[in-house]
């Protein structure tokens, strides 16, 4: 087999690979169904049936995937034709019906490194997406695939988002995983975040996630500096310009497991925090270890997330409005009803997020214009309907970008949850369906589509049949 991952030509045929597969069969003495899977295995898909269906797709009616002049020429490497179309005035992100943008035409080719660096700098610079997944992926999933590792690292630093999933599930890191790159190792390490390069670091984190006080303490008590440093990941990812809540994490954070790195939680994280705390915890460490528990799903699963969070109070951390914040954005409302019994005062974002409607009532009064449009966010995000309404009433703007998930409006998140009365309620209301999210690009329509909500797809044309579909 080659070293890289093979590319369907514009018009696949089911019967040359059936002889190509026979011929491998014959080649290497193996059993011809081991062949059609190796055959396979090159176009990056599992099994012989999904190789047959991916060319019945490409087939479509018997017509070849069109292609535009820029993203045909993105494909061949040709960056002189590149060039001039983008300066002719070409869509950068190519034309509706293409098979993939030129973007990833470039970083699935096969043409030399040298083109298509070249060709993907001209997309870039011109603004091309780093995030559409027209071909079923995005260009990082390409890049990871094939490599090589500067490309990866090229495309974080315009935004590609490590962690995000094309149409079948899967990671740029799985895909890694997966590839005959080159540089394999190296952009399989550069995205298994968080990236660790430290060995002392790293056997730390481990000793965490098993729960070895003993172990922990013999290395924090060797090496001190381990509590007071941060891990410094590789550069593209301080230069993507984007929030990164893990970003060059400290040791302490990972007593969270948020996000989630194990699958179960020591019993004892209790007992490893106190490891860490009694050497001398910084207080900035307390505190935000203390909303990464807030908002750890984790935690609160596995019934840890009480007790940490009790134990980190006692320890001196701050209780924060950002992680307040963060954790009601996230529903965690397990973590606030414990904060609430210990004495922690209702607010109105509390409030709005809990659907204490007569509370919000009574808070909205003397709110300002912020803390009414942060109450609405809160209340849409829990599903607190009528908490949402209040917040409305009171002067709320529905075209409003939420408090948390920041990039995104209260009609997307209506739209996501599929709430159909809060999408009326928000319409109602003069939210506007027509603008984008400031992730991906996509109207609430679009998201409906793309998430596959078809009740709040058929809500949102009831109201206006030509409204736009966005990008997603």
């Amino acid at each position: 087999m080659s070293g890289t991952l093979r590319e369907l030509p514009a018009r696949p045929s089911k019967e040359h690979l059936r002889k190509q597969a026979k011929r491998l069969a014959n080649d290497q003495s193996i059993a011809l169904a081991v062949a059609q899977r190796r055959l396979a295995s090159e176009y990056d898909l599992r099994s012989w049936a999904d190789l047959m269906r991916r060319v019945d797709e490409v087939q479509g009616n018997g017509m070849a995937p069109v292609h535009s002049p820029l993203a045909a020429a993105a494909r061949a490497g040709d960056v002189a034709t590149v060039r001039g179309r983008l300066a002719a005035g070409d869509p950068v992100d190519g034309a509706p019906n293409d098979h993939g943008t030129p973007l990833w035409q470039s970083c699935a080719s096969d043409v030399s490194t040298a083109d298509r660096m070249e060709v993907v700098e001209a997309l870039l610079s011109a603004g091309a997406s780093t995030r559409r997944d027209d071909a079923g992926e995005t260009a990082l999933h390409a890049a990871a695939a094939r490599g090589p590792l500067r490309l990866v690292e090229r495309l974080i630093r315009a935004g590609a988002i490590e962690w995000q999933r094309d149409r079948k599930g899967r990671t740029p890191l799985l895909l890694a995983r997966r590839s005959r790159a080159v540089d394999k190792a190296a952009i399989v390490e550069l995205l298994d975040r968080p990236v660790i390069r430290d060995p002392s670091f790293r056997a730390a984190v481990a000793a965490i996630h098993r729960g070895d006080t003993a172990e922990l303490a013999r290395l924090l008590d060797a090496e001190p500096r381990l509590l007071r440093e941060r891990i410094l990941e590789p550069d593209c990812y301080r230069d993507a310009g984007r929030p990164q809540y893990f970003l060059d994490p400290r040791l302490f954070w990972f007593i969270a497991n948020n996000p989630t790195l194990i699958g179960t939680m020591s019993a004892n994280v209790g007992d490893v925090a106190q490891t860490m705390i009694s050497r001398g915890v910084e207080r900035a460490d307390l505190d935000y270890a203390l909303e990464l528990v807030m908002t750890s799903s984790s935690a609160r699963d596995q019934g840890l997330q009480a007790g940490l969070i009790g134990l980190l109070l006692k320890a001196g951390a701050t209780l924060t409005s950002q992680a307040i914040a963060m954790t009601l954005g996230h529903r965690e409302l397990t973590a606030i009803q414990a904060l609430l019994g210990a004495g922690h005062p209702i607010t109105l974002p509390i409030a709005a997020a809990m659907g204490l409607t007569r509370r919000v009532g009574d808070f909205l009064r003397t709110a300002s214009p912020e803390e009414t449009q942060t109450a609405l966010g809160m209340a849409v995000i829990n599903r607190r309907n009528e908490a949402a309404r209040a917040a409305l009433d009171a002067g709320a703007d529905p075209n409003g970008f939420l408090p948390v998930h920041t990039h995104s409006l209260p009609l997307h998140q209506a739209v996501l949850d599929e709430n159909l009365e809060l999408i009326d309620l928000l319409l109602s209301r003069g939210a506007r369906a027509d603008i984008p999210d400031r992730l991906w690009g996509s109207t609430a329509l679009g998201w409906a589509m793309y998430l596959r909500k078809p009740r709040a797809k058929a809500h949102l044309e009831k109201w206006d049949p030509n409204v736009d579909l966005g990008n997603r």
